[in-house]
């Protein structure tokens, strides 16, 4: 498996129990996996067993929960050595990176730098990294000057800054995001992954709801109808308002894998496409007053995207003595 296997790929991250739910879904659609856990061997070795096809990163998730770690703990060797004797890219180990933690950002890139390739730096940046253009624009230039694959980790909200950062001259991932990971491989992500997995997507609106909220707008909104049939295999041409839990998992990474799909990582579609889902939002706000038009498909609708070239090609980057 090499980088370049992951080009324009709309992944599934999910945690290492629901692969052999995702790895059918994620093979139909030509994408592939993010793998969320400390010990993802065995299920690498047993989804090569049964012949998965598509690319397989590994995200250790040290950067969560209650127990995280910072970025400046740095690198574990030996995680990288597991995923490369697995034949995989290795997907760095990382720490959170607090807004403005420079100390541990030169730690993770200086890290990597001394791991053989292939490897991605997994940067998981707080929301502070992106406020502050003058921060971001010598993030970006540190990002080119390590001249290594990088990763965005959580970030499911739109920001300029995110899009911004797609414009350095390295790859760039996105991943644990949400269908906003669509937006961000049109717009020059190297690769994005899914990683919000709750609500019932609904392609229409361009977002994730709960089937009862569907099924009132279906009540609603009769004119609207044809918008609401979902042929996916999940459902099959039904309204998928009747669907229980797993089956709402299931039918939305189909929905969504499948957009990828019609997209194309075109930035033009993506626009588009978000023009025409803020049309059926603003007709849902006429009869449901209290309904929110999504603030980040304004954005998207809205984007005039950097023309400044990138590199995407290769394992690294030549880096500098």
């Amino acid at each position: 498996m090499s980088l370049d296997d992951l080009r324009y790929r709309l992944l599934v991250q999910c945690p290492l129990e629901r692969a052999d739910t995702v790895a059918p879904i994620a093979a139909r659609y030509q994408s592939g996996l993010v793998l969320t856990g400390p010990k993802p061997r065995s299920t690498v070795r047993h989804l090569h067993r049964l012949g998965f096809p598509a690319p397989i990163l590994c995200d250790a998730a040290r950067y969560t929960g209650r127990h995280r770690v910072p970025a400046s703990a740095g690198l574990s060797a030996d995680w990288t050595a597991e995923q490369h004797d697995l034949g995989l890219v290795a997907l760095t180990d990382s720490g959170y990176l607090a807004a403005g933690d420079w100390p541990g950002l030169y730690r993770l890139l200086a890290d990597a730098a001394d791991q053989p390739p292939p490897v991605v730096v997994a940067l998981p940046l707080a929301a502070g990294w992106f406020a502050d253009r003058a921060q971001l624009t010598r993030l970006i230039a540190t990002v080119n000057d390590a001249r290594l694959p990088v990763a965005i980790v959580g970030t499911p909200y739109v920001t300029s800054g995110l899009v911004r950062l797609l414009t350095a001259t390295v790859p760039v991932l996105v991943l644990r995001s949400d269908v906003g990971a669509l937006g961000a491989v049109c717009h020059g992500a190297h690769a994005g992954a899914l990683g919000v997995t709750s609500g019932l997507f609904v392609p229409a609106l361009l977002g994730h709801h709960r089937p009862a909220v569907l099924a009132r707008i279906v009540d609603r909104i009769p004119e609207l109808r044809h918008l609401w049939p979902c042929r996916c295999a999940e459902c099959l041409g039904a309204v998928p308002t009747h669907l229980d839990a797993e089956g709402i998992y299931r039918h939305s990474l189909h929905t969504q894998l499948a957009l990828a799909g019609e997209l194309r990582h075109d930035p033009a579609s993506w626009r588009e496409r978000c023009g025409r889902a803020l049309i059926v939002h603003r007709k849902v706000a006429e009869v449901m007053p209290t309904w929110p038009v999504p603030e980040a498909l304004h954005w998207w609708h809205e984007l005039a995207p950097p023309t400044i070239p990138r590199q995407t090609t290769g394992e690294h980057a030549p880096r500098l003595g």
